[in-house]
């Protein structure tokens, strides 16, 4: 059985990006489901309570401080704080840093399924759209670590997310941020019903095949 540490607040103020999984249940390549976010720290803030929860979980499940510190050292435990200017800040694809992740830490926290995360704004009122909240917005979390288990990774810790306030407005980042309609979209002309070889997919075939 899992362990996890006690609730704590972030002690400062956090950017959430990858918001999707906020607002609509995610499925990993495992099949589990859950809601979940990228919270990002800035470098100049400590850690110092982010490794206090993860060293208590991780205490708890595997046999005290002293024997986790060491298991953490030679990196048999996945390390969940990560660096936003490593390797696992970029896109895998084209190798350049996700938006917002450089000069940060960050951090994959999630929920499961049935335990959705509050999410408030700054009057404590429920956040009912995406424009409130999206990547690249500044706030604070109620989070906590805890460990898992597995025949193909090992062991690990993982932050759990239980709420998010949003505190201010940050330059938006892309991943769950929407679409600037202003900036992309103009007023079209109705100009009638669009030609035959267009619908129903067999335009797509003609301009591309």
């Amino acid at each position: 059985m899992a362990s996890r540490s006690e609730q704590f607040k972030t002690p400062s103020l956090v950017r959430a990006a990858f918001v999707d999984g906020l607002f609509e249940v995610q499925t990993d390549d495992r099949g589990n489901k859950s809601w979940n976010c990228t919270l990002l720290i800035p470098k100049n803030d400590g850690l110092a309570v982010y490794d206090k929860a993860a060293l208590e979980a991780a205490a708890a499940e595997w046999g005290g401080v002293d024997k986790v510190k060491q298991l953490i050292k030679d990196k048999l435990i996945h390390n969940p704080i990560l660096d936003g200017d490593g390797p696992q800040g970029k896109n895998k694809q084209s190798g350049e840093p996700h938006a917002g992740f450089p000069g940060h830490w960050f951090i994959r926290v999630k929920s499961g399924e049935a335990y959705r995360p509050t999410l408030i704004d700054r009057k404590k009122l429920p956040i009912v759209s995406r424009d409130q909240l999206y990547s690249g917005v500044w706030g604070y979390g109620v989070l906590h670590t805890f460990t898992w288990e597995n025949k193909e990774k090992g062991k690990g810790l993982t932050f759990g997310i239980d709420m998010f306030q949003v505190a201010k407005d940050g330059e938006r980042l892309g991943g769950g941020g929407g679409v600037d309609v202003d900036k992309w979209a103009e007023t079209i002309a109705d100009e009638g019903d669009a030609p035959e070889s267009t619908k129903g997919g067999a335009g797509a075939g003609g301009l591309f095949g």
